[in-house]
């Protein structure tokens, strides 16, 4: 018995072109689900708590990707459970030192903690953390408002700067009434942090608008000051920037003198100190300054400012300094530590007075030392930073969280009733999350399962402290829709032309039928070939019914041999009760009348003739 089977490299050819159907299908189920192949704009995926991700670990302050080492910096774990409770939490680095635990005497359904990193060398750090409910634990995971995911440490981390000055305005800082003032100011930061800043006018002045242009959120900050008056003064402006860090606060003051026609606003110029400053508590602190004025100037008054806002709130140092003295020092012995500007003021002889203003740079007055993190900025103004999305964010997820960092002025605390976030005029505090850090620090965060349109949105975020500080803070983000070429296909983000796409793929469907169909015939055949089992050492006779063929066929046999053979096939018995198979004829007779003309016929073939004596051939 021989058995064909269809060969082995025609099964191999066969599971790789399956195995080559198989890895195609995810990028036909990704063609599917998201209409195109175009994988870019899964940017600003920021991860938030959820039942996905029940623990996460952020930095409210800083960016993760460029902590200076060193330094202590201040993280945030938030959690919450999703069994029966959360009964502690655990933060350690890849090698195992733990950087933050704490045990839960009752079980907690949602937890927001607080802790420090200081990182001592530089190096890109692991964060592993595990969130527990009895025998079920969570891992967590880190997000921030950068585009970073993960903590790297770095050797130094330069503070922002400020790329331009005051005396670029438009058309100077000197200006008569209702003529229009402009200021274009710039800041970089060499790491690419985020500059956050807080800007500040003369008290209840507002004629003084700003564009922002360049949000900061790349390292790059750019803010337009334009506006224009008819009341004559001297106005004070003043810009803080910081990246997050303490030490690298720096800012911007600056005078914009507005004369009327008939008069001029004196002008005040501090000479020192000329840049930032710090000094001990108890020691003297000395202003210098010049002055200028159309007319006389009749006296000078001094004056140590936390904040601008609140005039009333300026420490009085001097308030009738000869006009002829531009030089004063100041004991600092009684002055509480803080940051401050120096303020001076000076009035004219004319009748209605004017009073021109002079501005210094920072003057830190340290006090006692107090421990406290460096990414701790107190300013003092309340502020509202590190704000998420911002206006640089490539946005395609239309579930959009929002969050931001509120900080009270130094020595206050934030009024948590005055709280206002409006999302596209949209009043949504009752929906606002808030992280407290301490009375003076808060992040806030705002999610909702209701999908964003796709186009332009505006937040607007306000918040007043203890000494009725207000801070305000608007911005605004763009969710991106999907802008196609009806005549092309998208591949991982780029266009092709349909009809490029069209010739490509019929010639590999091309292809694909002349490399498939070979195949699928010979396995085909194969498989035919190998369910055939052929038999050749017994062939079984084939069962011939002589009568059948004779009478059918109306042929003669003529030779003895066959005649004896068809007496041996057919049974004496046949010649009475013969076993017909064959088929109905149109006339039916005497099947012994029929047998007897039958053999007559033979007869009378083998009966030779007379005149012939060569026997007939045979009938084939």
């Amino acid at each position: 018995m021989n058995k064909n089977y269809a060969p082995q490299p025609a099964k191999k050819n066969f599971l790789i072109l399956s195995l080559f159907l198989v890895l195609c299908l995810p990028m036909i189920v990704w063609q599917i689900v998201n209409e195109n192949f175009d994988i870019r704009n899964l940017a600003f995926e920021q991860i938030e708590v959820s039942e996905e991700n029940p623990c996460v670990i952020s930095f409210p302050n800083v960016n993760p990707y460029t902590i200076e080492v060193d330094t202590t910096v201040r993280m945030q774990v938030e959690g919450i459970a999703q069994g029966n409770g959360i009964t502690s939490i655990l933060i350690t680095d890849s090698t195992g030192e733990e950087i933050f635990s704490k045990t839960y005497d009752e079980e907690e359904n949602e937890i927001a903690e607080t802790f420090e990193f200081t990182p001592t060398t530089s190096r890109a750090y692991e964060m592993i953390g595990t969130l527990s409910e009895g025998d079920y634990s969570s891992a967590c995971v880190i997000s921030s408002p950068y585009d970073v995911k993960g903590i790297r440490v770095v050797a130094n981390n330069s503070a922002p700067e400020f790329t331009s000055s005051p005396i670029d305005s438009i058309p100077s800082q000197d200006i008569n009434t209702d003529t229009t003032y402009e200021y274009t100011m710039t800041a970089t930061d060499p790491e690419g942090d985020m500059i956050n800043y807080v800007f500040s006018f003369t008290p209840n002045e507002d004629w003084m608008k700003y564009t922002v242009i360049n949000d900061g959120s790349n390292g790059n900050l750019k803010i337009q000051f334009k506006g224009s008056t008819s009341e004559p003064a001297s106005y004070l402006a003043n810009v803080f920037i910081h990246d997050g860090y303490s030490k690298h606060l720096r800012s911007q003051s600056w005078i914009v003198s507005v004369n009327p026609a008939e008069n001029d606003v004196p002008q005040v110029t501090i000479l020192s100190p000329w840049e930032a400053l710090t000094i001990a508590q108890g020691k003297t602190l000395t202003i210098k300054w010049a002055a200028s004025d159309q007319n006389a100037i009749t006296h000078y008054e001094l004056y140590l400012a936390k904040s601008l806002q609140d005039e009333s709130k300026w420490q009085s140092i001097d308030k009738n300094i000869a006009y002829n003295i531009e030089e004063y020092s100041i004991d600092t012995k009684n002055i509480s530590g803080g940051i401050y500007k120096a303020i001076i003021k000076a009035t004219d002889n004319q009748d209605p007075v004017l009073t021109g203003q002079g501005i210094s740079q920072t003057i830190n007055i340290v006090g006692e030392e107090f421990d406290i993190p460096d990414d701790s900025v107190t300013l003092p103004e309340p502020q509202i930073i590190n704000v998420s999305p911002t206006s640089e964010d490539n946005i395609t997820n239309t579930l959009v969280t929002i969050r931001a960092s509120l900080l009270s002025s130094q020595d206050t605390t934030i009024n948590e009733d005055s709280i206002l976030i409006k999302v596209d005029n949209k009043d949504v505090t009752s929906q606002i999350k808030f992280n407290k850090i301490s009375d003076s620090e808060y992040t806030l965060i705002f999610q909702t399962e209701n999908e964003f349109s796709t186009g332009l949105h505006k937040v607007e975020i306000s918040f007043t402290d203890s000494e009725n500080l207000e801070a305000n803070k608007n911005w605004t983000f763009t969710i991106e829709g999907e802008e196609t070429d009806p005549d092309k296909f998208y591949f991982f983000g780029y266009g092709i032309t349909k009809s490029i796409v069209y010739v490509v793929g019929g010639g590999l469907l091309l292809l694909f039928l002349a490399l498939a169909i070979p195949l699928i015939l010979v396995r085909v055949w194969k498989d035919d070939e190998s369910t055939s089992e052929i038999d050749d050492t017994l062939t079984p006779p084939t069962h011939t019914n002589t009568v059948e063929s004779i009478v059918n066929k109306n042929q003669i046999i003529d030779n003895e041999h066959t005649f004896s053979k068809l007496q041996t096939t057919i049974p004496p018995e046949a010649t009475t009760t013969p076993q017909r198979t064959l088929q109905p004829q149109p006339k039916t007779g005497n099947t012994e009348d029929d047998l007897k003309i039958l053999y007559e016929k033979i007869g009378e073939e083998k009966t030779p003739s007379p005149d012939n004596n060569t026997p007939p051939e045979p009938i084939l």
